[in-house]
């Protein structure tokens, strides 16, 4: 492979970014010892700026003057604006405090113990078997009563059935 087509791939591979640093140091050291065609000129200004940094200086008190344009700058901006965005800061952070203080309250006010969480109703088990005995009765009773219509829809389906497979016959 001639080095200017491992230098065409590599390039492709760089601008994929999966290079290696080995393989960019090939491609610095091919654009910075190579006579090179103007096809790959953009490609060695771009290797020169990458790998062969030029320290520039800034103007004597350029930060300073930058400083005073900005602070221009934000002296002419309009203080509705400035006063708008502080309200929806505060109605926020405000919002943000109400959801924070109602979770806490929610998790602190009435809180048992651990101990008294779970208490027994019974102290004594057949005491609680017996009791356990009146409620499923109950649930039971409760059951049929509602179930006792659907008796009625029963009687009602199996003649419609009986009329219905006399007439196919």
């Amino acid at each position: 492979m001639t080095d200017q087509n491992k230098t065409a791939r590599l390039l492709a591979d760089f601008y994929n970014g999966d290079t290696t640093p080995e393989e960019e140091k090939y491609l610095a050291h091919f654009f910075n010892n190579h006579k090179i065609s103007e096809k790959w000129r953009i490609d060695r200004d771009l290797f020169h700026a990458l790998y062969n940094p030029v320290p520039i200086s800034l103007p004597e008190g350029l930060s300073e003057r930058l400083e005073i344009a900005i602070n221009r700058h934000i002296g002419k901006t309009s203080t509705k604006s400035y006063s708008k965005l502080r309200k929806l800061y505060i109605s926020l952070l405000s919002a943000a405090a109400v959801a924070l203080l109602c979770t806490g309250i929610f998790l602190a006010v009435d809180r048992p113990s651990g101990k008294d969480f779970i208490v027994d109703t019974y102290t004594n088990p057949e005491e609680a078997g017996i009791a356990a005995e009146k409620a499923l009765l109950f649930v039971s009773a409760k059951l049929n009563e509602g179930l006792a219509p659907l008796e009625k829809v029963k009687e009602s389906v199996h003649k419609t059935t009986q009329i219905i497979n006399a007439n196919l016959k």
